[in-house]
């Protein structure tokens, strides 16, 4: 019948999740596999509040900052289709989601995966809001 490519594995209690509000709301959850860290953003005048894990992978000094100033370290092959992903979200009411990596150095990348939502555009509050995700590198 042939080989067999795929197995079911057996039923493993997962981790719990330590999940910590920072001073600014914003919450993670750690987890054996990874990081998930919450964002948002404020789409009238273009500001990003991130969360500390968030802002030490981007390598950035602040919890708050531009969506472009995020960006920058990401594969250079990679900037401009997020970027127009943030402004296809900030047009119009809806959910995406992207994953890039990281550039620490020529040879040091780390995934990351992004998802979110805009809401609530062409008023004055207009919001995106959303995850980032770090998996775990052995």
């Amino acid at each position: 019948m042939g080989n067999v490519l795929f197995k079911i594995a057996g039923f493993v209690q997962t981790a719990d999740a330590e999940k910590i509000t920072d001073n600014s709301g914003i919450s993670r959850r750690t987890l054996p596999y990874g990081l998930i860290e919450e964002w948002s953003g404020d789409l009238n005048n273009g500001l990003v509040k991130i969360g500390e894990k968030t802002a030490i992978f981007h390598g950035l000094s602040s919890q708050e900052c531009g969506l472009l100033t995020i960006t920058r370290c990401y594969d250079y092959k990679d900037r401009m289709s997020i970027l127009e992903i943030f402004e296809k979200a900030a047009s119009a009411v809806s959910s995406f989601y992207y994953s890039t990596v990281i550039v620490r150095s020529l040879s040091t990348k780390q995934p990351v995966f992004c998802m979110g939502k805009s809401c609530a555009l062409g008023s004055q509050n207009g919001s995106i809001a959303g995850v980032f995700i770090f998996p775990a590198l052995s």
